[in-house]
């Protein structure tokens, strides 16, 4: 095996790449598309945004991929970022740069890459876009420049994501191992803690700005059974799946969470009242309907989850705390448990947050 080899300028390299605040971050929605759209477009096993970082490769977006990172040396990543052009591997058995790869003769047991660089606006190379399949396979031109193609629209989101977003101040304060303390290692999306720090600080935000914040607390029905039938490996694969449908299906300013075990929180930041209901109705009926996970004898299992919701409003963000906050929600969520599960349940935090409790949700959305 010959080990990825070391850019010239890779001390300038990473410095531009920390200076984003991409490594070690949550899940973003925009990326995740482009590597669903790829594994559609390709029918490849795995598809992945791999960022080089000083001695390990960070996967920004993945898809059939179990780990949020692996080893630079013995990356393939590694490799692509020498060169301008795509990384072209029909069969790793057969080069010999990767034949004896721990990544080729053991899990995943990759056969065949192709893999695209992607670079910043300082023209930095900072990792890739690519492809991977456990059989041999012979790509196309045609293949090569639909990557390329979905390799300029990744490079698009990273100079667009990480300049003004609403989770970016938390990013900027906090150095890289430090963020990683607040990163959820299964799904990729922020955990209980960085939870707590961002509802902190956009409760602060809305003080200031005087708007609204909506809190939704999500937690999947039946979970214990899901996993007593079919293992603890199945359960995390539902889990993933649901953190992926949860991200990719509310607004970019939107923060969502696992908030422990089976259950996530989402921040909504400025969320008119109104829109609550029709908003945890419809995260109920899409995860219902996109969470297609089987079970280990092929069937796919049926999930679903309940939301408990609250509502912070502008008058009032001074007077409740994160702890308050997210009691109301799980308040709220014991409700819809009750309710029967599959269901959404509203608890106002004052006098300003009246919201009659809806049976079924409205048939259309109301204005945002």
């Amino acid at each position: 095996m010959k080990p990825a080899p070391i850019p010239s300028n890779e001390v300038e390299r990473q410095k531009s790449l920390e200076a984003m605040s991409v490594l070690s971050t949550p899940r973003d929605p925009e990326l995740d598309r482009i590597t669903r759209l790829a594994e559609r477009l390709f029918g490849s096993d795995i598809v992945a945004i791999s960022l080089l970082d000083n001695d390990r490769q960070f996967f920004k977006s993945r898809v059939n991929l179990s780990v949020s990172e692996t080893s630079r040396d013995i990356s393939f990543c590694g490799h692509a970022v020498m060169y301008d052009a795509p990384l072209v591997v029909p069969n790793a058995l057969e080069d010999e740069r990767f034949h004896d790869n721990p990544l080729v003769t053991g899990g995943p047991e990759i056969r065949s890459y192709l893999g695209v660089p992607i670079s910043n606006q300082q023209g930095y190379k900072l990792g890739t876009l690519c492809v991977i399949d456990g059989n041999q396979r012979n790509f196309t031109k045609e293949e090569i420049q639909t990557l390329q193609d979905l390799a300029r629209w990744v490079e698009t989101v990273l100079a667009l994501r990480y300049t003004e977003r609403s989770q970016q101040q938390l990013l900027k304060d906090l150095d890289t191992a430090q963020r990683e303390l607040l990163i959820d290692t299964l799904t990729g999306i922020w955990n209980r803690r960085g939870l707590e720090e961002l509802l902190s600080r956009e409760i602060s935000a809305a003080q200031m700005k005087k708007t609204p914040v909506g809190i939704f607390m999500l937690d999947i029905d039946h979970f214990k059974s899901i996993n007593d039938t079919n293992g603890h490996l199945i359960g995390d694969k539902v889990i993933q799946s649901i953190s992926e449908i949860m991200s990719s299906s509310l607004r970019d300013q939107d923060i969502t969470g696992r908030f422990g075990g089976e259950e996530f929180v989402c921040i909504l930041p400025g969320l008119r009242l109104e829109r609550m209901m029709y908003l945890g109705y419809k995260i109920c009926e899409t995860i219902a309907e996109q969470c297609k996970v089987p079970n280990k004898d092929g069937e796919q299992i049926s999930v679903t989850v309940s939301v408990g919701a609250t509502w912070v409003s502008p008058q009032t963000t001074e007077l409740y705390g994160s702890e308050q906050i997210l009691q109301m929600a799980d308040d709220a969520l014991y409700k819809a448990k009750q309710a029967g599960r599959n269901t959404v349940r509203y608890l106002p935090l004052d006098a300003h947050g009246s919201l009659e409790v809806l049976d079924e949700a409205p048939p259309e959305s109301p204005a945002v």
